[in-house]
């Protein structure tokens, strides 16, 4: 047996050992799956019934989901999508990850054109835009003759007619009304906008203006950094409907461990919330503690999870007592702060936030700004936006000043050197 072998083969006996199939977590929903994500999803009562009871009126609604990253955004309007497309007579839903660069007419209409897999034209559309179509475009042939004076062949030459959208939105429209005939409603879900800068959002948002006033439902997910305020609020009115998503009770993320980890067991071995099996190969204080750490964030307690599971194979660990979560809880912060792409700078910030456990403009000092090689507060928000994203800063509850500190992922730096 090679080396390789060995490895894979103590892995299994370690998951065996814990009586889960693999590791449950996940940072993002949308690699979940439809089916896993029921089985995972919990909480969010209150949010649900507010949105799902707009689907039992008849005039169409835009519905802005908005929350700060990390906070199970993707996971709600995917829920939301999955009761409307097993429960909700002639409804298409369709959902798509807007990504950089690409406005929000062009990103809605290959959503939209995705789930048309019957219809040639959308084919036709996303073929055009060099995307995979849902099924082989019908080809068309053309017969003709060529050949000398009193002699011809007959040749049939195959071709493919598309019309390249060149106006996304007119094109957009064009497939919701042929949508339309065969649907009674359709319903569009854009997520990620939070993964843009806000001034960008607020520019497709009002760039979109016609096409979110169409016949179809949308459901778009952002942050509320100034959007909510900017373009619900204002005269523009873009939104029928906002819900925020706040962190979730810890009994909810208990729930949540138990729900993942029931996840990946088998059929004969699921357990309720009250047994204390549920949690294994956590033991019922060190999941609370992981559940307490997370602070109500549901990315935080995929990547935690993920990283202390990994942490605890590795150390060959029966159960994960607080000495391993500990270990885990070092081990996150050591592959967060080891992520790509950071600059000497991200890392000087970093450790001012760490240093701080708050930054804002108002106890930033002179001579810390001259050492980031700034001169106002404003320009280090770029840098701590980019932080945001890779999970190594949050941004704090005050409404009335930017307030900044770090993740639960990492660790204060005695603590991590301890």
């Amino acid at each position: 047996m090679n080396e390789a072998d060995r490895i894979w083969d103590e892995l299994e006996n370690i998951y065996s050992q814990w009586g889960i199939e693999e590791n449950p977590f996940s940072e993002s929903a949308s690699n979940l799956g439809v089916s896993r994500l029921r089985e995972v999803f919990t909480g969010r009562s209150r949010e649900l019934k507010d949105v799902l009871s707009l689907f039992k009126g008849r005039e169409r609604k835009r519905v802005l989901v908005y929350g700060w990253i990390g906070i199970g955004k993707t996971a709600f309007i995917l829920e939301i999508l999955d009761i409307l497309q097993r429960k909700a007579a002639k409804t298409l839903t369709a959902y798509i990850s807007l990504p950089a660069n690409t406005d929000l007419a062009t990103i809605a209409l290959v959503a939209l054109a995705r789930e048309m897999r019957e219809d040639e034209w959308a084919q036709q559309l996303l073929n055009q835009m060099g995307l995979i179509s849902g099924q082989p475009l019908r080809q068309r042939e053309i017969t003709g003759k060529v050949g000398f004076a009193g002699s011809s062949a007959e040749f049939k030459d195959k071709r493919i007619d598309i019309n390249k959208p060149l106006f996304p939105e007119l094109s957009f429209e064009d497939l919701l009304k042929r949508a339309l005939e065969k649907y009674d409603r359709v319903v569009i879900a854009i997520d990620d906008l939070d993964k843009q800068d806000p001034a960008t959002v607020k520019k497709l948002l009002l760039n979109a203006q016609g096409m979110l006033k169409s016949g179809a439902w949308f459901i778009l997910t952002g942050h509320p950094s100034g959007l909510t305020r900017d373009i619900v609020i204002s005269e523009r009115g873009l939104f029928d409907f906002s819900i925020k998503l706040e962190p979730l009770e810890q009994n909810i993320m208990y729930q949540m461990l138990v729900n993942y980890l029931n996840s990946v067991r088998s059929e004969e071995c699921q357990y309720s919330v009250e047994d204390e099996q549920a949690v294994k190969p956590f033991t019922p204080d060190t999941a609370k503690m992981l559940c307490e750490r997370s602070s109500g964030v549901p990315r935080w307690l995929n990547r935690l999870g993920s990283y202390i599971l990994q942490k605890a194979s590795e150390l060959n660990a029966e159960i994960i007592t607080p000495e391993i979560l500990q270990e885990g809880f070092i081990y996150a912060n050591q592959q967060v702060r080891g992520q790509l792409g950071l600059t000497p700078m991200d890392f000087m910030l970093l450790d001012l936030i760490l240093e701080k456990g708050k930054l804002s403009d108002e106890n930033i000092t002179l001579e810390e700004l001259q050492r980031l090689q700034v001169q106002e507060f404003s320009e280090i928000l770029p840098r701590i936006d980019q932080l945001i994203q890779l999970d190594l800063t949050r941004r704090l509850p005050n409404e009335e000043a930017m307030e900044f500190g770090p993740t639960p992922l990492l660790l204060p730096s005695e603590e991590s050197e301890t």
